[in-house]
């Protein structure tokens, strides 16, 4: 069995619930157990309860985000020195940055699959939110506050060249906002944009994918929802043009989740949050269908099935909403906020 585990990570990097912390139990009402077939692990006792943003760092609740690490490392590390390919439920990509440190405590030298609709690659002065789930990757690869990015007694948690991420499709608007330019700052990373993985054949890239990270002891597959494209996923918090359809997801998926030595995966955000009529979002997650995140890489889930996870619903919060209709964020003290 592929996935053998789940486990719910009820974190939202708003600080202020805005609903990625749902999404755990929306999927579990929505009979991902059914689809899995393995064991459910309850829930982590996490939460991101500050939405404050760090003047310092510009990172929204930095203390509360460095406690939950502090819980997601360890348990993480637990299910892989144990064997279990547990799949993690998010919440938001944030509890990434523990799962980076687990790597590191059991697999040295460990790879990382992230496939993303965004880079995540913003610093605490650059990101328009403050949100931790804008810039996970930085702090992985070393941009960010030495409490998470030295977290495993380096400068940071994982090698970039032990990283592939796969989906982008806002380097412009990372750009524009200031964000450090990965392919500036960690060329050894390999990107393949969204547009690039649409001309060319998913599984193409997906096996090329996994030759490179195949040759390492273990890599872990993360993947947001928001790769989709807005029509074929509208649940989500940020969206944007382009994307990819559910079936070029898991073509892309599949040669990763079936790779030899392949590990574990995790899943960020989609949002239960989401209902027809707001822009409001989904939490990012992982993949639909035979994959990690909503239903588990290497499921016998059938495709279908994502249409019924994708209906999850919840209360939106009434209230003033900001860029991309996501609510406003407190700005950086002497900053001005990026619209």
């Amino acid at each position: 069995m592929l996935i053998d585990s789940f486990l719910g990570v009820p974190i939202d990097s708003s600080g202020d619930f805005a609903g990625c912390e749902r999404m755990p139990a929306a999927l579990r009402a929505a009979g991902l157990s059914d689809a899995l077939a393995g064991t459910d692990l309850g829930n982590l006792q996490v939460a991101l309860a500050d939405p404050v943003r760090d003047p310092a760092s510009g990172i929204i609740g930095l203390t509360s985000l460095v406690a939950a690490t502090g819980v997601i490392r360890p348990a993480t590390r637990e299910l892989l020195r144990t064997g279990r390919r547990p799949l993690l439920v998010g919440g938001c990509c944030s509890l990434l940055i523990g799962v980076a440190a687990a790597l590191v405590d059991v697999w040295p030298g460990a790879g990382l699959a992230f496939i993303d609709g965004h880079l995540d690659f913003h610093s605490g002065a650059s990101s328009p939110t403050g949100e931790a789930a804008d810039m996970e990757l930085a702090i992985i690869l070393g941009i960010g506050p030495a409490e998470l990015t030295g977290l495993t007694g380096g400068e940071r948690l994982l090698d970039p060249a032990a990283v592939v991420h796969l989906g982008a499709r806002d380097q412009q608007e990372a750009a524009e906002c200031g964000a450090p330019d990965p392919e500036v700052v960690v060329p050894e990373m390999v990107q393949v944009s969204s547009e690039l993985i649409r001309r060319r054949s998913p599984a193409d890239v997906g096996a090329a994918a996994a030759a490179r990270l195949g040759s390492r002891r273990g890599f872990w597959v993360h993947v947001d929802l928001d790769v989709l494209s807005t029509a074929a996923f509208p649940a989500v918090d940020y969206p944007q043009p382009g994307g990819l359809d559910a079936v070029q997801l898991q073509h892309l998926l599949r040669p990763l989740t079936t790779a030899p030595g392949v590990p574990r995966y995790g899943r960020d955000n989609p949002e239960p949050d989401k209902r027809p009529g707001r822009r409001f979002g989904a939490p990012r997650s992982s993949d639909p269908g035979r994959s990690p995140r909503l239903t588990g890489a290497g499921s016998r889930t059938p495709p279908t099935r994502l249409a019924r996870f994708t209906r999850c619903r919840a209360t939106c919060n009434g209230r003033a909403t900001g860029r991309a209709g996501v609510p406003p964020r407190q700005a950086l003290p002497g900053s001005t906020p990026q619209e």
